[in-house]
């Protein structure tokens, strides 16, 4: 710039937008290079690759995970198979939980997606990475402040998505034809958090011996942002209806959730029924969002499905565990299991598919969870109707049997894929599963070799 004591950065927010770039835009300041160095290897259960540190390099993204498809595998069972992705944005590297079992944290705070900033400490489940830049001195260490409203000092101008970032193309070359300056390269561009509004364009206050931007490239600079503006702003408004809906419920699933571990899958009465209370409200405002405006949001959708499951498990166990002569608590278990596939089942033929590598998706974990609770009904009739092995009671035909053992290799393939989410979520469902296994199966089981050994 020609006045090299006034600073006209200009800040782009990504916020998502454009998660599959990893590119620089042309033009503009390139990513830094940059690294994430392990800072404590104990629960590691393997070597890690290039002596635990993860090289951040312009153009290329890395994946992390203990699978072997990762850019960066980590042997570690506290890692999904795709845990996570470091990706480059413009000016900075930014971090996405790829729908992990235990998580990403920055600074032990969790994420979904979040730019990193020099000396950030970076979780991927319980290991710790220290992220560093090569030149900090050079890129900046946090977001830019919102706009002054007037003086000579700092311009900052913060954009969101590509348009945003179409948007200070125009205003720089305005800049630049206005004030005839050779082609030069601007300051570092920083990510920055969505302004809380927008602020109005006026005059850049760029001087030219001692004037102003004249009025025609202001003209072309303000309305190449408003066009940015008209398209990004609907979606920053949907997604900050999003997470007003998201922030709240996610502290009533995880009070739920922390109450079920001190019950350990064996709550009283009271407490399921006031965990059913509470989760109704949840499950009312976001099953009204997904079937109005709200139809393919995938967070929305994984919410509601978590909700459905804890509200489902804490209704089917008193039928699914009291006496039973004549099937009908049975019955309604099933119907129940059924009625809860079929909704889930409309909700994600809404969505878009998963990335490829996700290995969570806490709807359709739900749904199968579901069929998964229709075989333990089958089961559970079955002892039912035939408790005693013997000669003395009602006796099963080997059809029968068969029928019932058929559904083995789903309950056996649920209970693999599902094994972590049982374990951590859905403890009371866990309960029923265990008892299914331990007396059930077994029984019938008994009954095969009883009637294999009488013929």
């Amino acid at each position: 710039m020609t006045n090299v004591n006034e600073d006209r950065t200009v800040a782009f927010n990504d916020h998502g937008a454009d998660r599959e770039r990893s590119n620089p835009v042309a033009g503009l300041v390139d990513v830094p290079r940059a690294r994430l160095i392990c800072t404590d290897p104990s629960q590691v259960e393997s070597p890690l690759p290039g002596d635990g540190i993860i090289n951040l390099v312009p153009g290329a993204e890395q994946t992390v995970g203990r699978g072997e498809t990762c850019t960066y595998p980590i042997g570690s069972r506290k890692l999904s198979r795709q845990h996570a992705r470091i990706f480059a944005g413009v000016g900075a590297w930014g971090v996405e939980d790829l729908n992990s079992t235990n998580g990403v944290r920055i600074n032990e705070e969790k994420v979904q997606t979040a730019w990193l900033k020099q000396g950030d400490l970076v979780r991927f489940g319980p290991i710790p990475f220290r992220f560093e830049i090569e030149r900090p001195d050079v890129f900046g260490a946090s977001p830019p402040p919102s706009m002054p409203q007037g003086g000579d000092g700092e311009h900052t101008m913060i954009f969101g998505s590509d348009h945003g970032v179409q948007a200070a193309a125009a205003m720089i070359k305005a800049v630049r034809e206005s004030e005839n300056i050779e082609d030069e390269v601007p300051q570092a561009i920083v990510p920055s958090a969505p302004p809380k509004k927008i602020v109005s364009a006026g005059a850049v206050p760029a001087k030219k011996h001692g004037g102003w931007i004249i009025p025609a490239a202001v003209t072309a600079v303000v309305a190449v942002i408003i066009a940015g503006a008209v398209v990004y702003y609907p979606a920053f408004v949907r997604d900050q209806k999003i997470t007003a809906m998201v922030t709240p419920d996610t502290s009533i699933i995880k009070h739920i959730l922390d109450r079920a571990r001190d019950t350990a899958g064996i709550p009283t009465d009271a407490v399921r029924l006031d965990d059913i209370k509470l989760l109704q409200p949840v499950i009312t405002e976001i099953g009204e969002a997904i079937d109005g405006d709200y139809a393919n949001s995938r967070t929305l959708a994984d919410l509601y499905a978590r909700s459905r499951f804890l509200v489902f498990e804490r209704e089917f166990i008193p039928l699914f565990t009291r006496p039973d002569p004549t099937g009908e608590f049975l019955k309604e278990a099933g119907r129940k299991a059924y009625e809860l596939r079929s909704r889930l089942d409309k909700i994600g033929n809404k969505l878009e598919p998963l990335p490829l590598g996700a290995d969570q998706d806490p709807l359709k974990a739900a749904a199968d969870l579901a069929d998964l609770a229709r075989i333990l009904v089958d089961y559970r009739a079955f002892a039912h109707q035939f408790p005693l092995v013997g000669k003395t009671g009602p006796q099963p035909s080997l059809d029968r049997i068969k029928a019932v053992e058929e559904r083995k290799p789903d309950l056996i393939k649920y209970r693999h894929l599902y094994n972590e989410v049982l374990g951590s979520d859905y403890r009371l469902f866990n309960a029923q599963v265990h008892d299914v296994e331990n007396n059930d199966i077994g029984l019938i089981g008994r009954w095969h070799d009883f009637l294999i050994s009488g013929q």
